[in-house]
């Protein structure tokens, strides 16, 4: 027993965090303009005439820039609901460390890939969500995976499924609460833009309440043991925008410019 969790104290954190790599642009450019009109009142959150809650609407939920899921500022903006300490493996906080280092060069979403989940719920693209009797729909303006199909049949996973991008989901309701099961992820997508990495055991349990008209409380609790010693808990609180409509988003996976992206030169971890 000693000799077991030793190893998994080796193969653990056994060094600082790279550096916040600063905001995107200097203090002022984004510039301070007047706002685009008065903040809508919050109301009660909604219901579906049979009780579950409403999460849909005419508007839809934008969650911001949050581009690391384990902190409450990066890049010189809000992020993350709160600090978590991420009990990284020692070769996951290698790869997150080089990562952050090269300025997140090497982002799949760069070369215009899907970003998988949870990261669509901490990417500055609006979504809407669709409500049927046994199914939950996801629609995405933005990164390349417009939608997401959660069943809320009962149903369980496969018992041996194909690894994607946005893995195996199962749904269900709890309360006003809509609880998701997912598991059977491939190890090519990042949970946020700062580098977290991933792998092929990835299992993630996501939790969506709408707490009022214009709030919805998403929270992720990471179990992956090939990357991280234990399971950790991050959230976002992603605001409803009333009228916003999505757009149309194009993004090419051959697309030629990401090779020209600048990066701080560092060695590459291997696992």
């Amino acid at each position: 027993m000693f000799a077991c969790l030793a190893g998994v104290a080796l193969r653990a954190q056994t060094q600082p965090l790279a550096k916040d790599p600063g905001p995107f642009l200097a203090p002022g450019q984004f510039g301070t303009g007047p706002e685009r009109g008065p903040r809508p009142m919050a109301g009660p959150a909604p219901h579906l005439p049979d009780g579950r809650p409403d999460f849909g609407g005419k508007g839809a939920w934008y969650p911001g820039f949050a581009g690391n899921i384990a902190e409450p500022q990066w890049k010189g903006v809000h992020s993350a609901d709160r600090h978590v300490d991420v009990p990284f493996l020692r070769w996951a906080l290698e790869v997150f460390n080089h990562r952050v280092e090269t300025i997140a060069k090497d982002d799949p979403e760069a070369q215009c890939l899907p970003v998988g989940v949870p990261r669509y719920m901490f990417d500055p693209y609006p979504f809407q969500i669709i409500q049927t009797a046994d199914q939950v729909i996801f629609l995405f303006e933005g990164d390349n995976y417009p939608w997401r199909i959660v069943p809320i049949d009962g149903r369980s996973h496969p018992k041996d499924p194909n690894p994607t991008w946005m893995g195996d989901a199962v749904g269900h309701y709890e309360g006003d609460t809509l609880v998701v099961d997912v598991v059977g992820f491939n190890d090519k997508a990042w949970l946020d833009q700062a580098g977290h990495p991933q792998t092929e055991k990835l299992h993630i349990v996501e939790r969506y309440t709408r707490t009022d008209s214009l709030t919805l409380k998403y929270q992720v609790t990471i179990d992956d043991p090939g990357a991280y010693a234990k399971p950790w808990t991050t959230s976002n609180t992603v605001r409803w925008r009333p009228g916003m409509e999505l757009l149309e988003y194009v993004c090419q996976e051959d697309e030629k410019s990401s090779a020209h992206m600048l990066a701080v030169p560092a060695p590459k971890p291997s696992k």
